[in-house]
């Protein structure tokens, strides 16, 4: 795929369905992998990365916004892609080897060009914090004298892409440096990252394409309220899963008497 009107109809041919974009980001590939709950969605997101520099972005070097619902999931999935001998961790070093980068938000501020221009980079964080509202958040909109590397020797047809300060000069923020390398972003439990501001968040960083997670996606439309369905390019059944042997944990289905016989 070499753009997004090629995405909506390789979305199209695959599933025969309908592609549903969201209007803040037109022709963007945006799909959902639906997955059940402790279906290994961190493994198959970390190959992701790999699967999204090798056959859409075809880059060496990638940057990777992966996006979690909580700052405990957040830590947890740090924890595991920095940790060599975790198999999430594999999956990054399987294509990149030791050019892997996995940052927090906090350490993304601090993170320099050659970091990026050297490394697979993974940037973990929540949505809440890329809104102007968070605290955390503001960091990624306001300057800041440590990035400002990122933003020497720019061409002139760069800079209507990037927000620019006062004097005309891009500001030196973590925003302007995501919009700079167009990441690919990665959602965890995505269901909650479906509403206007979630995607005007999105659409303000610039993605180059967006690879939805979670168990219950959104399957209905209501444009009237901001609500786009998730494009489901494929769904695994938790009895999938346990055929394969790939459930993490024992999933034990209970019967509900029906309350008109109670």
């Amino acid at each position: 795929m070499s753009g997004g009107s090629d995405a909506v109809a390789a979305f199209a041919a695959t599933t025969r369905r309908p592609y549903v974009e969201p209007p803040q980001l037109p022709g963007l590939p945006y799909v959902c992998l639906r997955v059940p709950t402790g279906g290994g969605k961190t493994f198959m997101a970390a190959h992701t990365v790999a699967i999204a520099a090798d056959a859409f972005l075809r880059v060496e070097n990638p940057v990777a916004l992966w996006l979690v619902p909580s700052q405990a999931i957040r830590d947890q999935t740090v924890k595991t892609l920095k940790d060599r001998e975790h198999p999430n961790s594999g999956a990054l070093r399987d294509r990149f080897g030791d050019n892997v980068r996995v940052m927090t938000l906090a350490e993304a501020l601090y993170a320099k060009r050659a970091d990026y221009d050297g490394s697979a980079c993974i940037i973990v964080a929540t949505i809440q914090a890329f809104r102007v509202e968070d605290k955390e958040g503001r960091k990624v909109y306001d300057a800041n004298g440590e990035l400002m590397d990122h933003f020497t020797g720019l061409s002139a047809a760069v800079l209507p892409l990037l927000r620019l300060g006062p004097s005309g000069s891009p500001v030196p923020s973590l925003e302007n440096v995501l919009r700079l390398h167009r990441p690919a972003v990665i959602v965890d439990e995505a269901h909650n990252v479906r509403g206007p501001l979630s995607f005007d968040t999105l659409a303000g960083l610039r993605p180059s394409m967006i690879v939805e997670y979670t168990a219950t996606p959104v399957l209905e439309s209501i444009p009237a309220k901001g609500v786009f369905a998730s494009n489901v390019l494929h769904h695994v059944t938790a009895a999938e899963l346990k055929a394969e042997e790939m459930v993490k944990l024992p999933i034990v289905l209970r019967g509900r008497p029906d309350p008109r016989c109670v």
